[in-house]
């Protein structure tokens, strides 16, 4: 004994399980609360067994006999339908004057007579099913209100309850139901001026049996067995216990699967029903399960009051690794918290200083990029080829000799407004309506300079107007589909404005040119003032991509499709934000 001690110590010490003063407070109070737990647990659970036994035993018989009463219930309507059908009044009359006269006229009127009567009875009694009038010695069939589904006999029915004036059978199929369909029945003879060799048949509507013999009871499966009043298994689904025709005694309480629950019935007849023995201590083990979450509830208090005892030296511990990851995740707007403990207080006070520096100097290198990365775009719109001011303005001269003054007057306008949009101080970003009016006069200088030998349609979306896009980034991608795409400066251009959804705003310039192969596509897209600076303004589509990038991040991309004669695709989607808003963004990101 002395060296498994020993053993066991020696197994602590080198494992280190106690080595921390949170593991040994923890070990204490679980130790503690467990043995407790056990002796509470073990003297309760015989108690508490015994009363949730009796508690469900009782629920399950009071349920039983109510079943039975169902049962004896509907029986008791299939009695008084039959007795209805059977004896005195309207109907009998009706059978009797039927079966007697040979006048076809008269037989039609007590034939419509009896319908009209049965059709009555079905409608105020809707547990009554199926049913006709037969005799026992003919296999006519009077009066049925539907089908069969088989020969009709019932010479080995299962008999339910025997009486002098009526016989009640089932359960069984119905004879004009589906195969599935159970239900119970009765015959009994009916009066006609003495004579009793005409018969009643009438069974149950099909859904009264499903209805009282339920599958389910109180939450568990269950399975039944009726016994007749002779003492005769009718009905089972209990076949490897209780056979169908087999006698029974009484007396049987339980299977190896199940417990057996007995009730009567006032026509002399026995229900049986089995309750599987698993769904039937459910409730027990539901309460085991309880008592069982209780001992973990009561196991969590015990580890929540060895935290408390530790917590004092462990959580400024956390305050300071937190801290440290905050800082590494780079966030640095964070609220300082106390450990409430001075010299930890002091040590998170001087990181915080340290933390506050860091994120100076990581704004300050931002901000020089940023002004960096503007400082390339202004460059770049610096970069105006004066060719074109040039070309336009000799183009003015001709005009002036030819066409005289009110063409130079709308040239010279469209040249000014042109000229103080793209030179002027606008700003780096102004309303889609803005840009889409500059590049109205560029297009229009342009068709004057190319003898009108191309088209420009505009195709914008209602409520863009105000939407923010970057100044000047419209008009490169029409000059480059002018003098890269159409075919010996014919064609028709199409610019598009459209909403793409309630975030985004999709921007097309579309030729039905000659298209581009790749290798133009990337020169086009790397050389930035590529091609011929002698037209337009000359600047590239890089400028596009490198504005797009400014305003939007690297993820906004200008996307160009083409085909060698097919024509060329320019387009770019932008947030649907307006000018105001787009600048306070621009600002937060600075």
């Amino acid at each position: 004994m002395r060296r498994l001690v020993s053993a066991f110590r020696t197994s602590i010490r080198q494992n280190k399980l106690f080595y921390s003063l949170k593991n040994r407070v923890t070990a204490v109070f679980l130790l503690s609360s467990m043995i407790t737990f056990i002796l509470v647990s073990a003297a309760s659970y015989y108690t508490i067994y015994s009363i949730l036994y009796n508690k469900i035993e009782k629920s399950i018989q009071l349920t039983l006999d109510q079943v039975s009463r169902d049962t004896d219930s509907a029986m008791d309507n299939l009695l008084s339908v039959s007795s209805q059908l059977s004896y005195g009044g309207i109907v009998s009359n009706d059978l009797a004057n039927f079966l007697s006269t040979d006048s076809y006229s008269s037989k039609r009127t007590h034939y419509d007579n009896i319908n009209s009567y049965l059709n009555l009875i079905d409608y105020t009694n809707p547990t009554a099913g199926f049913h006709f009038y037969y005799r026992k010695d003919s296999k006519d069939i009077l009066f049925g209100n539907a089908n069969l589904n088989r020969d009709f006999s019932l010479d080995g029915l299962p008999v339910l309850t025997q009486k002098t004036l009526f016989t009640f059978y089932g359960p069984y199929k119905s004879f004009s139901g589906g195969q599935s369909d159970l239900v119970i029945s009765m015959s009994r003879p009916v009066d006609i001026q003495g004579d009793y060799s005409l018969k009643l048949y009438l069974e149950s509507n099909l859904s009264v049996l499903p209805r009282i013999l339920k599958t389910e009871q109180l939450g568990m499966p269950v399975s039944y067995a009726i016994v007749s009043d002779a003492g005769q298994v009718v009905y089972s689904e209990l076949p490897d216990v209780l056979t169908q025709g087999a006698a029974y005694a009484g007396g049987l309480k339980s299977t190896p699967d199940a417990y057996l629950f007995e009730s009567g019935s006032h026509y002399g007849w026995k229900l049986l029903a089995a309750f599987n023995k698993s769904a039937f201590n459910l409730e027990i083990r539901n309460w085991a399960l309880r008592m069982g979450l209780l001992g973990i509830g009561v196991m969590l208090i015990s580890l929540m009051l060895g935290y408390v005892v530790w917590r004092a030296v462990y959580v400024p511990i956390r305050v300071f690794k937190k801290e440290i990851n905050l800082m590494a995740s780079s966030q640095f707007d964070t609220v300082t918290e106390r450990t409430n403990v001075a010299e930890f207080d002091k040590v998170l006070k001087e990181f915080h200083q340290m933390k506050d520096r860091i994120q100076s100097l990581l704004v300050e290198v931002k901000q020089k990029e940023t002004d960096k990365r503007q400082l390339e775009v202004d460059k770049l719109l610096s970069q105006i080829n004066p060719h074109f001011l040039y070309n336009t303005l000799n183009t003015v001269q001709w005009i002036a000799r030819a066409e005289r003054q009110p063409k130079i007057v709308k040239l010279v306008a469209e040249l000014t407004r042109l000229l103080r949009y793209n030179l002027g101080k606008e700003g780096s970003v102004v309303t889609v309506a803005r840009e889409l009016s500059a590049l109205k006069d560029y297009v229009s200088l342009q068709l004057v300079r190319n003898d009108h030998q191309f088209e420009v349609l505009f195709e914008v979306d209602e409520g863009v107007d105000n939407v923010a896009i970057p100044r000047f980034i419209l008009q490169p991608l029409v000059e480059n589909a002018i003098y890269h795409g159409l075919n010996e400066g014919e064609g028709t251009i199409v610019v598009k404005v459209a909403k793409e959804g309630p975030n985004l705003v999709t921007v097309q310039v579309q030729d039905d040119g000659a298209g581009l192969s790749e290798d133009r596509l990337r020169l086009m897209l790397e050389g930035g003032r590529e091609g011929r600076t002698d037209v337009g303004l000359g600047i590239g589509l890089s400028y596009v991509n490198k504005m797009l990038e400014v305003h939007y991040g690297e993820g906004c991309k200008l996307s160009i499709d083409s085909l060698p004669g097919a024509g060329t695709t320019y387009s770019f989607a932008i947030p649907n934000r307006e000018v105001q808003h787009h600048e306070d963004l621009e600002q937060q990101r600075a």
